[in-house]
């Protein structure tokens, strides 16, 4: 069984809690579905921390949390699950409050019944795979999978101002496919776009999972490295190093893909605007670029 097919149950009335369990053994949309039950906050998000669930079942009303604040802690650990929130007569208000920040849906206790909550789960569950599918095309580039320059201009604003609240530099690296022209003439477009996706790939291996990898644009890749600096320039000369290999395919030999690297900084103590510093990285990669001699082409020839 996969380890996301687990509902949680965030309750702390043994009786509710039975009964709720009850409702799910019998409920139709929740059939192959495993139940984890706790009975506070703290719990809960000790539970999010060790496992994802494919759904959570959250009362706003727990010994150590009430209220909207119950569900807002929960989305922030658990942003992967569907929420579906359990109101009581007199927080049904509340419930949909939290609806309207995010949670999928909301259930009072009293109108529950096998069927209700059946209904609500399957809703959710497809409901928060549709609107997982929906960001995922508008901030990722289709063909190499990396975030586009759009989710970067949205999100750089963010960065920017946790940096300067916790004084942590950004490390920027441009990296850009050597000779990819000549590749996508040689060996055509097809060939061109299995080396973008196979260099976007490398890129997020060599990562952590807190940076981030764009395509700037054509063959040129952004990569975001938050608190960060110093170590900006040791993971762009680690890239910059490796030589990545393409597997032959439809009568094509395997060829070599080298990388240039530009690496900057943004500090707020520096007062540099966000694009000067791109620049600055964009120069250094071009600089390599341009430092680098002819090298052999995939079909046994020299480029130029």
């Amino acid at each position: 069984m996969r380890e996301d097919s687990c509902i949680l149950l965030v309750e702390d009335n043994p009786g509710d809690a039975r009964l709720i369990r009850d409702m799910l053994t019998d409920a139709e949309g929740s059939v192959g579905f495993p139940v984890d039950h706790c009975e506070s906050l703290k719990a809960c998000l000790a539970a999010v921390e060790r496992k994802t669930y494919a759904l959570i079942l959250l009362d706003l009303g727990l010994p150590d949390s009430q209220g909207l604040d119950t569900f807002r802690r929960v989305l922030e650990r658990a942003k992967e699950a569907p929420i579906v929130v359990l109101s009581g007569l007199d927080d049904e208000s509340i419930a949909m409050a939290a609806v309207q920040e995010g949670a999928e849906d909301y259930v009072a206790k009293c109108d529950l019944t096998p069927r209700s909550i059946g209904r609500s789960i399957r809703y959710s569950i497809e409901r928060h795979e549709l609107k997982r599918r929906t960001w995922f095309l508008a901030t990722h580039d289709s063909l190499t999978r990396a975030y586009n320059r759009h989710y970067f201009n949205e999100t750089i604003e963010t960065e920017i101002a946790r940096s300067s609240r916790y004084k942590h530099p950004i490390g920027f690296l441009m990296v850009d496919v050597d000779r990819f022209k000549e590749i996508n003439d040689h060996l055509g477009h097809q060939a061109g776009d299995r080396v973008l996706s196979r260099v976007a790939e490398f890129l997020r291996e060599q990562l952590r999972t807190v940076d981030l990898v764009i395509r700037y644009g054509g063959d040129e890749f952004l990569i975001v490295l938050p608190e960060t600096n110093g170590g900006a320039k040791t993971v762009a000369e680690r890239i910059q190093q490796a030589e990545l290999s393409m597997d032959g395919a439809a009568g094509e030999n395997p060829f070599p893909i080298t990388l240039s690297v530009g690496a900057s900084y943004w500090d707020s103590a520096l007062e540099k605007p966000i694009e000067a510093v791109l620049a600055e990285a964009d120069r250094e990669m071009y600089e390599q670029k341009l430092r680098k001699g002819p090298r052999k082409d995939p079909s046994g020839g020299q480029l130029t």
